[in-house]
């Protein structure tokens, strides 16, 4: 077994436990994070299995940093006080 066979084999353990979170995920919030981020696992998987096959030859770019941008705001939001957890002492 090569290195792109056992990096493979990560990346899929890596996707399987990712989906298993987005099935029991809470909120929509933790749905969608984990649903991307098995995405990526799944980009990956696709491009070490390219290479695998010895079609290209050159290295494939682990989970490289995308930028997620937040939708323009049309309007401010307005400042609101910070929750805090207030110990009983």
């Amino acid at each position: 077994m090569n290195a792109i066979h056992t990096e493979i084999l990560y990346f899929q353990r890596r996707l399987d436990a990712t989906r298993a979170m987005a099935d029991a995920a809470a909120g929509p919030c933790a749905r969608r994070a984990h649903e991307l981020l098995a995405q990526l696992y799944g980009e990956n998987l696709e491009a070490l299995s390219v290479q695998a096959a010895g079609l290209i030859a050159e290295p494939v770019l682990t989970l490289a940093v995308r930028s997620i941008g937040a939708a323009p705001r049309l309007r401010p939001i307005p400042h609101r006080p910070r929750l805090t957890l207030k110990l009983a002492c």
